[in-house]
């Protein structure tokens, strides 16, 4: 009965459920709550709004974080029933998933309310946590993956254009420190204070707060504004490249798996759910499968009709 109970709410949550009629109305409740928990936040900052309704935000909160913890340790019960290859004991994978990026997010969405309830200190910062409920709609848009896919794959390329930036940040503001500070030693007092114009100016925001007034230093932040709209655009372009080339990759490897299903001339029931449920692993909209799909029948009846039946030769 608990078994049977463990891989409904796996599949509710993560699996194959997720995606049905009740799973998408679970899935809008869960992210509307969650929006309006990050609302209340933003509104209860507010020492009027606060005072005048008091009340009905301690009640949402209270309401809220009965729904989270409840969510919180559903997940905790059914994160034995991930693929486990490395054969771990219940007890690890439970332990795995609590101490995930998205198991610590699940419970900083909780903790503050709990630690606020046993302390008489008041922990406005850990209230303030409460807008980190606003990560765990990464539970909800399954999208997200494919962002988090693309930024691991070029983690190295994106660190090694940042260690770039911070270079050319600190080198250029200490530079500018030793042009500027003798003629503006209020603006550019010491190198962390540099740092900050350097920023500014090689993100090429520009707020005119601190400008160079010196020859060297104005022909030091002409160069540094040149050079600052290629290396602060490097991250940007090497991410939009590898999104494109993800998204090709993803596309083919669905590509093959139709071609195979469609091997004997159709597509059965099973074979469908499976390409489906292949789809969402990619997170390739229903709406792009039926495409392949259909494209991949075209294909393969252009194929038929340039071919003998027989001997399988071009006509």
């Amino acid at each position: 009965m608990i078994l049977r109970l463990r891989s409904h709410l796996y599949s509710l949550f993560e699996g194959s459920l997720f995606y049905s009629e009740f799973g998408k109305w679970l899935n809008r409740f869960f992210i509307t709550l969650i929006l309006f928990n990050v609302l209340a936040v933003i509104l209860d900052s507010d020492p009027e709004i606060h005072e005048k309704y008091q009340f009905f935000f301690n009640n949402f909160e209270y309401i809220s974080v009965g729904i989270f913890t409840l969510e919180y340790f559903i997940r905790i019960f059914i994160s034995v029933e991930v693929d486990n290859p490395a054969n771990l004991s219940n007890f690890k994978l439970r332990l795995k998933y609590v101490f995930s990026v998205i198991g610590m997010i699940d419970l900083l969405a909780i903790l503050p309310f709990y630690l606020s309830a046993i302390t008489a200190v008041d922990l406005r910062f850990l209230r303030l946590l409460r807008i980190l409920r606003l990560f765990k709609l990464s539970h909800y848009f399954k999208g997200l993956n494919f962002f988090v896919t693309v930024l691991k794959k070029e983690a190295m390329s994106i660190s090694s254009a940042i260690f770039t930036m911070l270079v050319l940040v600190i080198i250029s503001a200490s530079l500018m420190y030793n042009l500027e500070h003798m003629a503006q030693p209020d603006a550019f007092k010491t190198i962390p204070d540099a740092i900050w114009w350097a920023v500014v100016t090689m993100t090429t925001v520009g707020y005119g707060d601190v400008t160079p007034v010196t020859m060297g230093g104005k022909l030091l932040a002409t160069f540094i504004m040149l050079i600052g709209v290629g290396i602060v655009a490097l991250p940007a372009g090497i991410l939009a490249a590898r999104f494109g080339d993800e998204l090709q990759s993803r596309k083919k490897h669905l590509t093959a798996h139709v071609a195979h299903a469609l091997s004997d001339g159709h597509v059965s029931e099973l074979e469908q759910k499976d390409l489906q449920k292949l789809s969402r692993q990619l997170d390739i909209s229903e709406e792009d499968l039926q495409r392949i799909i259909e494209s991949q029948k075209i294909s393969m009846l252009g194929d038929t009709q340039a071919t003998c039946p027989h001997c399988h030769k071009a006509i």
